[in-house]
């Protein structure tokens, strides 16, 4: 498969720190991984990004976040602690699957598109509520 949004260049321009691990090539593998990732759980990405409701600038910062997650700690170790004597010093990574390509839950609501959490109300009142004198009144005494 080869690359359809995302290149190199989008994953060395956004990593900071020590030189990255991986060769150019080691790096597209891992963009295409990623990119097969972003397919599976959105197979109308082509489409989308073609119509350009989904920028493709988002995709590609989203794939080159996944390669970026993997290359800081490729063998997925979750815990690191370090003793001696009396001093010790523990480190937790995050995410729920150290070293995999995978989508967090912001890279999701990223990729999702637009939503709408509008408002909205069911009207309860029976369709011939206005043939029977209207609802009742919460305020009538019940007579029984």
């Amino acid at each position: 498969m080869a690359l359809q949004w995302t290149t190199v260049e989008d994953v060395k321009s956004r990593w900071i720190g020590d030189p990255i691990p991986a060769d150019d090539a080691k790096l597209a593998v891992l963009l295409e991984d990623a990119e097969d990732t972003i397919l599976r759980d959105y197979p109308d990405m082509p489409d989308r990004v073609e119509a350009e409701t989904t920028p493709l600038r988002r995709v590609a910062k989203v794939a080159a976040r996944m390669v970026i997650r993997h290359l800081r700690n490729p063998g997925g170790v979750r815990q690191v602690q370090d003793l001696a004597g009396p001093f010790q010093q523990a480190t937790t990574y995050g995410g729920e699957e150290p070293g995999a390509l995978y989508l967090t839950d912001e890279d999701r609501a990223e990729l999702a598109g637009a939503t709408t959490n509008a408002a909205f109300q069911i009207d309860m009142t029976p369709a011939d509520a206005e043939t029977l004198g209207g609802p009742p009144d919460p305020w009538e005494v019940c007579s029984w």
